[in-house]
Order: C-alpha cells, then sequence, then structure tokens
C-alpha cells in the first residue's frame, strides 16, 4: 500500500505538475505574445495578397510586352508613326485586332474563355501621337488614349499603372484601371500597348476574409477601392472612410518609397483593430489587411479550457497507472527500464522476455507489441516527410511510390486524370518498372533511371514524353527520392512527375526564332551555312545535291524607287516561291539582302536544269507596286556537289559564277556552272 501510494505520489508530482507549469506558462505567453502573433497573423494575410497581386501585374505585363514584340504590331506602328498608306494600315491593323481579341479572350480567371472570368477587357495599340490605331473594340479607333500619362517617360520594359477609373461611356460604366507598356524600336519610342482591366480578379483574390473579423482590402494611390469585401470601413463610393478620415490622415501620409510596408492601429466604431499595409507592384497602390484585437480573447479561454480537460482526463489516468504498476515492478521493472533505455536510443528492435508472470507478462507482450507498432510508424512517419519534402519542393505534381520489395506502383489520382489507367507490369526480365504510357523511344532511359536505384544510387531527374488521357505525348520531368533500410538497400522511392512541355516548347520556339529571318520566315545566314556544312559533311558516297544561289534582279532598284516596304513585299514574295518549290528534306535560307541559298539533296543533274527552270518560272506573273508596275525576276546560278566542289566555299564560289554570268546574259536567267562552259537555260 506504502508503495502505492508512493508511486501515485511521485507520478502525480513529475506528471500533473509539470503539466500546470506548462499550462500556466503557455497562457500568460500567449497573452503576452498576443499582439506579436496577430500582427504575424495579418502580416502573412497581407504578403499573400501581395504577392498574388503583384504575380497578376507581371503575368499581365508580360502579356503586353509579347505583344509588342510582334512583327504585325511593330509594323503597324511604324507604318502609322511614318504616316504610311492607309492600304498598309488597314492590313496591319487587321492582323493587330484579331491579336488583342486573342489576348482579351484568353486572359481570364480560369483561362477559359468564361465573360464572367474576363479581367482583360480591352486591349489597344496607341501611336506616339496618343491616337488608339488599333483595338479589340472597334468604337476605340482613331481616338485618344484614356492614359493621361507622358509614356516617354517610362522606359523600356517598363510599365505603367493607372488609378481606378470610372466612364459611364466605356465597360458599360464599370470600374476599370488601365496597364501599359511603351514600345521602342532601335532605341526610339514609338508608341504603347494597353490593357483595360476590371476588378472581377481582385475581387476573387481577396473576397474571403480571415479569422472572424479579418478582412483585405486594395487601394489606389487616391483611396478608391480596388478590391475586398467583408469590409466594415469602405464607404459606398469605394472610398476607405474610417474615423477622422484614416486614408487622409495616415495611408495618404506613408512615405511608401522609404516605408513600402509596415502596421497601422485604428478604431472603427469604437473597436481597436489592427492592420498591416503592403505596397504593390511598385506602385502607390496598397493592399491593407486589418482584424480586431479582442478576437484574441476567445482563443485564450478556449485553450485554458482544454488544458483544464486535459489535466483532469491525465490525472485521472495516471491515478490508475500508478495503482496497477505499484503491484509487481521489482525484476520486471528494472528490464523495462533497460528496454526504454535503448528505445530512447533509437534502437527499436528491443524485446521484453515473455516468460513473466501475471499483469508483467501482458505488460510484456504490450511492449513488445507497442515497440513492433512504433517502427512501423517510424517507418512510415520517413516514408511521408519524405512525400511532404517533395510535396513541398514541387506544386502541382503527380507522385507515386514503387514499393521495391514488393515490385509495386502506387499512383494517385492526378495520374489517372492526367495520363490515364496503367497497369503495374514490371519489364520483360527484370524487377525494372514499365510505363506503358512513356514514349517507345524513352523507355530504355527510363528503365536504366530505375535500374540504377535498384543498384543503390540515387539517380539524376530525367526527361521523358509521356502519352496524356488525350493521346499526346508531352514532356515530363521525373525526379524521385530513396529510402534505405538499415543495410543501406533501398526499399521505398518516392517520385514525382512535373509537367515541363510548355516549357520545354517555349525553349523550342526560341531556338527556331534565333535560326530564322524574322522577314522571311527562312533559316537566316548562319543557320543555313551551319546546316549545309554538316549536310556535306554527312553525305554519303556517290550522293550528288544540287547548291543554287538565287539572287533577286533590280532589287535596289525596287528600294529605291518604291520604299523598303514593296521590296519587303518583293522578298516575301520571293521566299513564298521559293518554299513551294522545294521539299522538307532541302535547305531554303535567305544570306543577304536580295540574296538566297539552297541546297537541293539527292538530285541528278537532269532534276536539277529541271529545278532551276522551274525557279525562274514561278516569277512570270509576280509583279510589285502600287500598281503592280514592277515585275519581279531572280537569277540564278548553281554548281553541284561533289563535281564542281565539296565544300560550301569551293561550291558558293561557282554558283555565285554562275549566277553573275546568268546576270550578264540578261537577267531572268538561270545558269549551271560547268568546267569548260556555262550553259544557260531560260
Amino acid at each position: 500500500m506504502r508503495i502505492r501510494k508512493y508511486l501515485t505520489t511521485i507520478l502525480a508530482v513529475f506528471s500533473i505538475l509539470p503539466i500546470v507549469l506548462i499550462m500556466v506558462f503557455s497562457v500568460e505567453f500567449f497573452r503576452r505574445n498576443s499582439a506579436e502573433l496577430l500582427q504575424t497573423n495579418v502580416r502573412n494575410v497581407a504578403e499573400q495578397a501581395v504577392e498574388n497581386v503583384d504575380q497578376f501585374f507581371s503575368q499581365r505585363k508580360m502579356a503586353l510586352e509579347v505583344a509588342s514584340d510582334l512583327p504585325q504590331v511593330k509594323q503597324l506602328l511604324a507604318c502609322s508613326n511614318l504616316n504610311g498608306t492607309a492600304k498598309d494600315q488597314t492590313l496591319y491593323r487587321n492582323n493587330a485586332i484579331e491579336l488583342f481579341k486573342t489576348m482579351t479572350a484568353k486572359q481570364t480567371i480560369k483561362g477559359e474563355g468564361n465573360p464572367q472570368g474576363n479581367y482583360v477587357r480591352r486591349s489597344s495599340l496607341i501611336n506616339q501621337r496618343g491616337i488608339v490605331i488599333a483595338s479589340d473594340d472597334s468604337s476605340l479607333m482613331g481616338r485618344a488614349s484614356f492614359v493621361k500619362m507622358d509614356m516617354r517617360t517610362i522606359p523600356a520594359y517598363g510599365m505603367y499603372i493607372s488609378d481606378i477609373i470610372q466612364n459611364q461611356n466605356f465597360m458599360n460604366g464599370q470600374k476599370y484601371f488601365v496597364i501599359a507598356v511603351p514600345v521602342y524600336m532601335d532605341g526610339v519610342y514609338q508608341g504603347f500597348i494597353q490593357s483595360s482591366i476590371d476588378m472581377y480578379y481582385f475581387n476573387t483574390v481577396i473576397s474571403h476574409g480571415f479569422m472572424e473579423t479579418g478582412s483585405t482590402v486594395i487601394i489606389d494611390s487616391k483611396g478608391n477601392l480596388a478590391g475586398g469585401k467583408n469590409t466594415s470601413f469602405v464607404s459606398n463610393t469605394g472610398k476607405i472612410q474610417i474615423d477622422n478620415d484614416f486614408y487622409n490622415q495616415n495611408l495618404k501620409k506613408i512615405d511608401l518609397d522609404n516605408k513600402p510596408n509596415g502596421v497601422i492601429s485604428f478604431r472603427v466604431n469604437g473597436n481597436e483593430r489592427f492592420g498591416y499595409y503592403s505596397r504593390v507592384a511598385g506602385k502607390d497602390w496598397l493592399i491593407l489587411s486589418t482584424i480586431e484585437q479582442a478576437e484574441l480573447l476567445s482563443p485564450l479561454y478556449k485553450i485554458f479550457s482544454f488544458y483544464m480537460g486535459a489535466l483532469i482526463i491525465l490525472s485521472a489516468a495516471l491515478i490508475y497507472i500508478a495503482f496497477l504498476a505499484a503491484r509487481r515492478f521489482l525484476n520486471p521493472i528494472r528490464d523495462m527500464s533497460a528496454a526504454f533505455a535503448r528505445v530512447e536510443k533509437g534502437d527499436y528492435l528491443a524485446r521484453l522476455p515473455l516468460g513473466y508472470k501475471g499483469e508483467f507478462a501482458d505488460m510484456a507482450s504490450s511492449f513488445n507489441h507497442l515497440i513492433k507498432k512504433i517502427k512501423e510508424d517510424t517507418d512510415g512517419l520517413k516514408l511521408s516527410e519524405a512525400r511532404y519534402a517533395l510535396m513541398m519542393e514541387e506544386t502541382n505534381q503527380i507522385v507515386f511510390e514503387w514499393d521495391i520489395p514488393n515490385r509495386h506502383i502506387y499512383r494517385t489520382a492526378q495520374w489517372t486524370n492526367k495520363f490515364g489507367f496503367s497497369t503495374e507490369a514490371l519489364r520483360p526480365g527484370s524487377n525494372v518498372p514499365n510505363f506503358d504510357q512513356v514514349h517507345r523511344d524513352d523507355q530504355r532511359a527510363l528503365a536504366d533511371f530505375f535500374r540504377k536505384i535498384l543498384e543503390g544510387g540515387q539517380s539524376k531527374p530525367i526527361d521523358v514524353r509521356i502519352k496524356t488521357i488525350q493521346g499526346t505525348y508531352i514532356w515530363c520531368t521525373i525526379n524521385m527520392k530513396v529510402l534505405y533500410d538499415e543495410n543501406d538497400q533501398p526499399y521505398r522511392a518516392i517520385g514525382l512527375i512535373s509537367d515541363t512541355d510548355m516549357h520545354r516548347k517555349m525553349i523550342e520556339k526560341l531556338e527556331s526564332k534565333s535560326r530564322t529571318d524574322l522577314l522571311t520566315q527562312l533559316y537566316n545566314k548562319m543557320t543555313t551555312e551551319s546546316m549545309i556544312e554538316e549536310s556535306l559533311k554527312a553525305s554519303p558516297a556517290g550522293q550528288h545535291h544540287g547548291f543554287v544561289i538565287v539572287d533577286i534582279d533590280n532589287f535596289k532598284r525596287i528600294n529605291d524607287t518604291l520604299g523598303h516596304i514593296y521590296g519587303d513585299v518583293a522578298l516575301k514574295r520571293v521566299s513564298t516561291n521559293l518554299k513551294c518549290l522545294f521539299r522538307l528534306t532541302d535547305i531554303v535560307g535567305r544570306v543577304g539582302g536580295d540574296e538566297f541559298m539552297i541546297l537541293i539533296k539527292d538530285i541528278s543533274n537532269e532534276e536539277l536544269n529541271q529545278k532551276l527552270l522551274d525557279i525562274c518560272a514561278a516569277f512570270n506573273n509576280a509583279y510589285t507596286g502600287e500598281k503592280h508596275q514592277y515585275k519581279i525576276s531572280v537569277s540564278v546560278g548553281a554548281a553541284i556537289y561533289p563535281d564542281d566542289g565539296t565544300t560550301l566555299t569551293e561550291l558558293y564560289r561557282k554558283a555565285d559564277a554562275a549566277m553573275y554570268s546568268a546576270k550578264r546574259s540578261g537577267k531572268d536567267k538561270s545558269c549551271l556552272y560547268s568546267e569548260s562552259t556555262l550553259s544557260y537555260m531560260r
């Protein structure tokens, strides 16, 4: 009886007392630090809203910059600023208007083109004189821009964001603001491109309050409400209105350049509120998150009640445990102490003997079962931590799990939604998983990726093509983290599949753009020469190729007489005709102002002669000029690989000589190089 009382007292003192102390210190700590906790919570809400809005502005700026860099936009600006012909302006304007309609239709909350989700409502192009020359709203054409800012003061790659505007004659009287970026060509200001954006997006990203009295608003430099709901300090006119004219006496006086964010305290209807403000997008716009300070008292009472309930339950449990433990505790307790010491050091293989009598036999069995369960849970926790680490590193990813000993792949619902159903099959003759949807050309690389993991290594991320549920292949990056057992053998691997198709295609598009001539869309000089040299080096023995140079006749006269616009038209006409005459395997490029270079692969002398005739004949009815008074013709020279040379330099020299021979014989002709004579064909 003494032992039971003694043990109960010890357990009560050393178990219940710490709980009571923790409860007291926790409540006092929470009370003293309530202001700091409140400030942190409000600041986090505001910073998250700032991040969303800054990202929104950056995306809109990027969309405008991409549009401003397109040829049809630059051509229209140049033509308008130089007072080009109405015909040319109409052509370029129609292309630009279609672009703006596409921009407006696709910039929605969900990207689905739902009119209720469209936040970009109008897109327009304005010339140097501030006149709208292209817009997806025909009523704006020829009018002065709403932007009163001198866009010449905005540097290249800069952005202008207006305050909130409301015009009863525009967008049905809805509130909107304008984002604009200037357009420069060769360092000279040409005009700007703008988008008119409504408040739909802002109301979406900050429409929800936080806690019970928390709210967030977005306001412009004049105190106009741009977005936000559930606020008790915004008037019906959209102006911030708090006791003593809060905006004018508090927010408006803030020096945002030196203090772009900070905390404020104020009263609304007699209630103390705490707020955190932050500048948005480098402008004088603000995001303001506020909450009532009294809201922390309620959690304080809840925490106190929870601690009291837990204390009562724990006290009752400890008394009951003390009663049971006091009956028999000599040798069993010594063994249990030793076993607990091993477990405390992380040895989850510790076990108690099964030879005890009575209650200690059950305790030993329970202990052994508990430690086994703890080990399983610990292993599971490691696995969960690995999953969590990967999910925190990447977002919107597809997770799968490879159970290596059981040869099984576990897939999430995201896998099925994106790639469809697949079987858990292994590659024939191996323990490596086989994904049916992976492109057959990438299967071997993926098998090596898994095989390295089986051999105890950590594979680097791999890029493969995977078929989606729509039946198309997309590029994905597979990354895996491997878990090892006590023998350093891999037993589980967690994989992440990232959709990198759009990023990869964007890189390929940029690479393609760097290889082509912007005006003619043919290969540029560097790419053409590089591809021809590689083709000549890789040419099989006995195969013949035709090397052709095409030069536009009297091109300088067209430029000097009609202007560069018609010169460009002539270049486009020639490039279009040339592309129609050759195969996809042939190489066609523009290597000079009016000179084109072509390699016709695997062609005989007779076929080459006919092809030269076809080139000249393609321009029999080609004219340019406003009244089509100037005929377009070309002079063509050709040489044969390897008869006339095996390098680009040799072939070019001889084809160039043949081309000039054709020009000397009257132009609009073709000539094939020969050692003894130059044969002319019409």
